[in-house]
């Protein structure tokens, strides 16, 4: 099978030749697997990627030849998906704005510091304060934003590869814009109309760019707000039923009616809403399943004919500190957890960050191809 023929059997529940593997690989490793330096861009905000204020090439280019790199890079390993994010498509003419020499405005009003010692950058804030400042800020016109960046990584996958659009929604950006979520917290009960406006501008201009992606040919809607951390959800279940779920709901809901499989990230414990968060918004696929506080087994038995499951192999530990013999350990503890009957895709539990040992992501997928090999796994999905 291809490895797009293998990702969407699994999302639809189905039993493919194996299961399919992905891993959200760190620049660093992109360098390591294709001989090739990524090239710095203005202002690329997210991942915490290289960003400096001047580039030798114009940053379409460097756009370009950065996403050419991720896919080669992809090929190199053997993995079976190919993204392309909502962070790389910047609005037509877009510059970002300095508030100093080292401090920056994106599009979407949110803040960022770079560190130039370390050639980085960090969110330190964001500039929707008040209803009186969003009333004065223009958000970005889905239909002004450039995705010659989608066309060319739909092109570059072709039939072999299925491509993931990513985008965000409800849970980070509005905190994002406004500062943090303690003043978002604060404004959805003390000014809930300010939040709810936040919410909807920002939904309204992303199910846009999810529709533009999807017209360009990309397979999977990938949308990727923490919605819980360690310790659980961040809101009181009325919270996400009132505001954060249905811009998620609209969005599967037109992903559905393209028959284009959604997938909802979110790291932390979901376990306390999980069943009404599948029941209000019928995404097809939960990622990450973080191993410290979810059990695979467990999300497997009681959800695992209702959605697709991708993780959940453990990057806290494992990944970075691991053995060999820890990661297949841990690869065979996932796919036995999470592969019978099909609807699991093997994935690392966040992302592979710089902290993992390289030799533990070749080991990873080693292990993955050889055990995860259809008829495999243990756990019986019950509903």
């Amino acid at each position: 099978m291809t490895p797009k023929e293998r990702v969407l059997a699994a999302i639809r529940h189905e039993e493919p030749d194996r299961v399919p593997i992905t891993a959200g690989l760190d620049i660093k490793f992109q360098e390591i697997l294709t001989g090739r330096k990524h090239m710095p861009v203005k202002s690329y905000v997210g991942g915490g990627i290289a960003v400096t204020k001047e580039t030798k090439k114009s940053d379409y280019e460097a756009l370009l030849y950065n996403q050419k790199l991720k896919n080669d890079a992809t090929r190199k390993l053997g993995t079976d998906d190919f993204r392309v994010s909502d962070y790389w498509l910047w609005p037509k003419g877009y510059e970002p704005k300095y508030l100093d020499k080292y401090t920056f405005v994106d599009w979407w009003g949110k803040v960022y510091r770079l560190e130039p010692k370390v050639n980085t950058n960090y969110w330190i804030d964001g500039i929707i304060k008040t209803e009186e400042d969003l009333d004065k800020f223009t958000p970005p016109d889905p239909d002004e934003i450039n995705y010659d960046l989608v066309d060319f990584v739909v092109k570059d996958a072709g039939e072999e590869y299925p491509v993931f659009g990513c985008i965000h929604l409800a849970g980070m950006f509005p905190y994002l814009m406004m500062g943090g979520i303690d003043k978002f917290s604060i404004a959805l009960y003390l000014n809930p109309r300010f939040a709810e406006k936040v919410i909807k501008m920002v939904a309204d201009v992303q199910i846009k760019i999810a529709k533009n992606m999807i017209d360009r040919g990309v397979d999977i809607i990938y949308e990727s707000d923490d919605i819980a951390g360690k310790d659980g959800p961040f809101f009181p279940l009325r919270i996400y039923k009132k505001y954060i779920w249905p811009p998620i709901k609209k969005v599967v809901d037109m992903c559905h009616k393209r028959d284009i499989p959604y997938v909802k990230h979110s790291d932390g414990d979901l376990m306390p809403i999980l069943d009404e968060f599948i029941k209000f918004c019928g995404f097809d696929v939960l990622n990450p399943i973080e191993p410290q506080v979810m059990d695979l087994g467990e999300v497997k038995r009681r959800y695992g004919r209702r959605i697709a499951l991708q993780g959940n192999v453990d990057c806290t530990w494992v990944l970075p500190y691991g053995t060999e013999e820890d990661v297949r350990r841990d690869v065979r503890r996932a796919i036995d957890q999470g592969a019978k009957g099909g609807g699991f895709i093997l994935a690392e539990s966040n992302s592979m960050h710089p902290n993992v040992k390289f030799e533990n992501i070749l080991i990873y997928v080693d292990e993955g191809k050889k055990y995860g090999r259809y008829p495999c796994g243990k756990v019986e999905a019950e509903s």
